[in-house]
């Protein structure tokens, strides 16, 4: 068992955008005075481009009160409190990598193309390395809408997988004032977190709660922090 000040490791998979929800988690473990590092291993390198860096690799940059890193060996893990993988490529990491995170997690959107996209994912992942069959995997349900489909009907599609889903997932509904925050942190090339909604905020502060180890209140004052804190 890991101790309180080891590193934490954490998988984003999935073929949906998690750009937003993974700064917002650094932001929020940075105010709390914790070294975090966002690892981009998506498809086309996308923090390449939110960082302002034109350079077809991305270096170890400070962004927000956090570091980003293109690729696995371009940082020291040694040196951070927490480190955060969005992937979306298979090519990612070693099996190794995968066995010694501390949380593995699906976020995806309800749009079908998206999920059956993650579907086929996760099978090309453990035909890879079947060793990390009956891995378990907890579900981020982002930019949902009110409709006949659930995140239990959702999860239906990959019932076939030889996962071990996490029934409490997290689920943050879609809100235009989200979705344009986004679009506008993108543009300045900073990380505004005060004026996501409430819904967003609650889910943000539950997900970090967990996986870091962490009381709500320590929580919300490092949210508060990070709030404050210019990016």
């Amino acid at each position: 068992m890991k101790g309180a000040d080891e590193l934490k490791s954490w998988i984003f998979a999935g073929k949906s955008d998690k750009r937003d929800l993974l700064l917002y988690m650094c932001k929020v473990l940075s105010g709390a005075g914790r070294k975090a590092l966002l690892v981009d291993m998506t498809d086309g390198r996308k923090y390449r481009i939110l960082t302002g860096n034109g350079k077809p690799a991305l270096p170890v940059t400070e962004f927000g009160g956090f570091d980003i890193a293109d690729g696995i060996g371009a940082a020291d893990t040694a040196s951070y409190d927490f480190c955060l993988y969005d992937t979306e490529m298979l090519q990612f990491g070693s099996c190794g990598l995968w066995e010694r995170a501390d949380a593995v997690l699906w976020v995806t959107t309800y749009d079908r193309y998206e999920v059956e996209c993650s579907a086929q994912w996760f099978g090309h992942l453990l035909n890879r390395w079947p060793q990390l069959a009956n891995m378990a995997v907890r579900p981020v349900f982002v930019r949902t809408l009110d409709s006949f489909l659930t995140a239990d009907y959702i999860l239906g599609y990959m019932e076939e997988l030889p996962i071990r889903w996490n029934r409490d997932y997290i689920k943050i509904p879609w809100s235009e004032s989200n979705e344009a925050l986004q679009m506008e942190n993108e543009h300045a090339q900073t990380i505004s977190i005060g004026r996501i909604s409430r819904a967003y905020k609650n889910a943000l502060l539950t997900l970090v709660a967990d996986l870091a180890g962490w009381s709500a209140p320590e929580t919300k004052r490092a949210l508060r922090h990070a709030e404050r804190r210019r990016a």
